[in-house]
């Protein structure tokens, strides 16, 4: 049977199916290359999973097009084996500025999605650590039971879809798993992303701009233990919503030190103050996934920082970044 990656040109979603499809899977994805960030940056995250495919005994069909459009997901198998569903807008500041796309894509979209499968051997979810919005840090680690909260259409799409999810799956009995991401990076990461915004930065010869004091942190969770997550929710998901994270915090001044030793140069800093609507920490209590998944993370933050830093200067020898 087939896996289902919507969202495949992106970040999360081209690693999850590129994973797949070396495993031997064979894999449909769709995207619409919505232009939040450039089209030819997901282009070259869906020939690295072709170029992957010519190798494995995978298969990889990409599909472009819209879960918002009935026309498009018609190019779907009707009954998938699993469906990872990554598409939607992402970003707090952009959702802001531009809340109605984000209802129309993220929640519109996950319900038209889940409508038009006749069956689904499981739907593992892309959700978000922003749904608990501001948390106090005398209340972290964070544990799936608490309150959501969320500050912004984004997480807000994300909270209603996670709700949508479990009312469709009483109604229309499928199973389900919720993965809330705590700050994924690593290759391929969105341009507006911390990460390739601070790399691009030093490579440039330009000051990292760090908002307020720097010592705000962040559960930084390397994108391949994302990916062994939905591989794990996979095989052992049972309508459960569960925090994927390395559970432990790195400030941003922490961060831009990694990145100087990294990168071995002298990163300048430039201090600026502090936008409104960011979450001073994000710390996640995984001990759930981990017991009831099976789930570790495995990359060294300063190994993960130096696959982003080698990807990064490979994107902007292509002109991509």
């Amino acid at each position: 049977m087939t896996d289902i990656v919507t969202g495949v040109a992106g970040f999360v979603g081209s690693t999850v199916a590129e994973e797949l499809v070396s495993r031997g899977g064979d894999v449909i994805g769709i995207d619409s290359y919505h232009p939040y960030y450039s089209r030819q940056i997901k282009e070259h995250n869906i020939a690295q999973i072709e170029k992957t495919a010519q190798g494995a005994e995978g298969s990889f069909e990409m599909v472009e097009g819209s879960i918002t459009q009935e026309k498009d997901l018609q190019k779907l198998p009707k009954d998938p084996k699993n469906v990872y569903h990554n598409a939607a807008i992402a970003g707090v500041r952009n959702s802001v500025e531009n809340p109605a796309e984000y209802t129309k894509n993220n929640i519109y979209g996950t319900s038209n999605l889940i409508e038009y499968f006749d069956s689904i051997g499981q739907l593992i979810f892309a959700s978000s650590s922003s749904v608990y919005g501001m948390v106090d840090e005398e209340d972290l680690p964070v544990e799936e039971d608490r309150e959501l909260d969320p500050i912004a259409p984004y997480p807000q799409s994300k909270k209603h879809c996670e709700e949508m999810i479990k009312l469709y799956s009483d109604l229309y009995g499928f199973d389900y798993t919720i993965l809330r991401y705590f700050t994924v990076y690593g290759p391929r990461q969105r341009p507006d992303e911390v990460f390739t915004k601070f790399i691009k930065m030093v490579l440039n010869d330009k000051p990292v701009t760090i908002y307020g004091d720097g010592e705000q942190s962040r559960d930084f969770t390397y994108v391949e233990d994302i990916v062994r997550a939905n591989i794990l929710a996979a095989e052992k998901g049972e309508n459960e919503t569960y925090n994927i994270s390395t559970g432990r915090r790195i400030t941003v001044n922490e961060m831009v030190e990694t990145l100087d030793k990294v990168m071995e140069d002298d990163v300048e800093k430039k201090y600026v103050e502090q936008p409104e609507g960011d979450a001073r920490h994000t710390h996640a209590d995984n001990s759930k996934a981990k017991k009831e998944l099976g789930f570790e993370p495995e990359t060294d933050f300063k190994e993960g920082t130096r696959k982003c830093v080698e990807w990064a200067k490979k994107m902007r020898e292509e002109g991509l970044i």
